[in-house]
């Protein structure tokens, strides 16, 4: 019992200092053109560097998988294709998503 009391309070104590994610800006490059920056910010992030996965027009039948690096600030950006003007990130091996939309 005090064995499952501990792992209870560790995994409960390692949520409460997860990373979060937020996605800063998402725009286009030119009109006309799918080419996209999305940049963002990891914050509380217990890894440096934090690897940040990225996840384009997700809600479509062919969604693009890319990967970013955040440096020691947390800053990330990349350059994106997008169709639908869609996406979402995430910190690798954490639970929460942010989803964005393409600003024009």
């Amino acid at each position: 019992m005090k064995s499952f009391i501990v792992l209870a309070t560790l995994v409960l104590s390692t949520s409460a200092f997860a990373a979060s994610i937020k996605i800063t800006s998402f725009t286009m490059v030119r009109s006309g053109d799918p080419a996209a920056e999305l940049c963002g910010l990891v914050s509380e992030a217990t890894e440096v560097p934090t690897f940040v996965r990225v996840v384009v027009d997700h809600r479509s039948n062919r969604p693009a998988v890319y990967n970013a690096v955040a440096g020691a600030d947390g800053k990330f950006c990349m350059s994106v294709i997008t169709y639908r003007g869609t996406a979402e990130a995430s910190v690798f091996g954490e639970p929460e998503t942010k989803e964005a939309i393409l600003r024009q």
